[in-house]
């Protein structure tokens, strides 16, 4: 039941309103939430507590596994049986994607996509491949490709079988997008990075968004701006969209409600974008078909760049906030 998740959420929410070291990171607090309701998790306090002092007792103060990074990591860890193994074996793939990228604060969060997949798949492989798809993404929108986009290099070099045909179909999907009024750009790039990781013909996925673009618009609850990758998500996993934009517009007028999830300490963008996640897992738990598992499979692969998507949306926001101040006071 989806009041069960908004309950989940809220809860988790505010349980991590306890976590030491994370004054100022409301957004954040309420992504990581939802990273932790995706997979049904209660928020342990005390255990995400150890995780930060895991990070900070092996790393130094200006690392960039601090700052914006700090709670997503802690939490994340606090989801392994062996936190200080985990965030040693994330240090090692951080250490050796610094190998092929100049060092930055993507890399972090990279490394835990890539760390996800440790028993599966060959680590240095994988950070070969995220090189090779980052360049990729570089040749194909050289002005569109910047650090924030190494985290889907990391996606699709964990979840592709095939890096050629992954991006012939993501170019695809972003011409078609482009020629059916979608503005050119960032946002329509992670879109595209998005729907390549899911079957399906590039029109018959694009016919979906566009679909439910038209959907969303009609009921004034579009996501646009840097929503667009949810977009992809809920059009692809959603089937009846009518009800999925009435259900995002009642969730939304009742969340706004809860602490945290206000209008002035959210917005309804960021909002929008952790309704819709947990409105398309939903869907995909009442699927009876026979691509249920295939289904969930994907929905649990782009989970955390999910929250990764709303972490750079939300830093992206800070800087640009902080940006304007400072223009304005000289």
């Amino acid at each position: 039941m989806i009041e069960n998740k908004i309950e989940l959420l809220i809860k988790n929410s505010n349980s991590l309103e306890n976590v030491k070291s994370t004054f100022g990171m409301g957004t954040f607090k309420r992504c990581n939430a939802l990273n932790l309701t995706l997979r049904n998790i209660n928020v342990n306090v005390e255990k995400i507590n150890h995780c930060i002092d895991i990070i900070k007792n092996n790393s130094s103060i200006f690392s960039n596994f601090r700052g914006n990074n700090l709670l997503t990591t802690a939490v994340n860890l606090s989801m392994q049986p062996n936190p200080e193994e985990s965030f040693n074996d994330i240090m090692i793939i951080y250490g050796k994607l610094k190998n092929y990228f100049l060092n930055n604060q993507f890399l972090v969060l990279a490394a835990q996509i890539i760390y996800n997949y440790k028993n599966t798949n060959d680590i240095d492989l994988i950070v070969i491949n995220t090189r090779k798809a980052y360049d990729t993404m570089k040749k194909n929108h050289l002005f569109l490709t910047g650090q924030d986009d190494i985290c889907a290099a990391a996606l699709i070099a964990t979840t592709s079988n095939n890096l050629d045909q992954t991006f012939i179909d993501m170019e695809e999907c972003y011409n078609i997008l482009r020629s059916n009024s979608f503005y050119s750009g960032n946002n329509l790039q992670a879109l595209s990075h998005i729907l390549s990781l899911f079957e399906g013909l590039a029109q018959e996925k694009c016919n979906k968004v566009i679909l439910l673009d038209k959907v969303l618009r009609n009921h004034s609850v579009p996501l646009k701006g840097y929503s667009l990758p949810i977009l992809g998500v809920a059009a692809l996993t959603n089937a009846d969209y009518e009800k999925f934009a009435t259900d995002l517009n009642s969730i939304n007028n009742s969340l706004k409600k809860q602490s945290g999830f206000g209008s002035f300490t959210l917005g309804r963008a960021v909002r929008n974008m952790i309704i819709a996640s947990l409105l398309s897992l939903e869907s995909i738990e009442d699927t009876n078909s026979l691509i249920k598992e295939k289904l969930i499979e994907t929905t649990n692969n782009i989970s955390l760049n999910i929250v990764i998507i709303m972490q750079i949306a939300a830093a992206t926001a800070a800087t640009s906030a902080a940006a304007a101040a400072a223009a304005s006071s000289n």
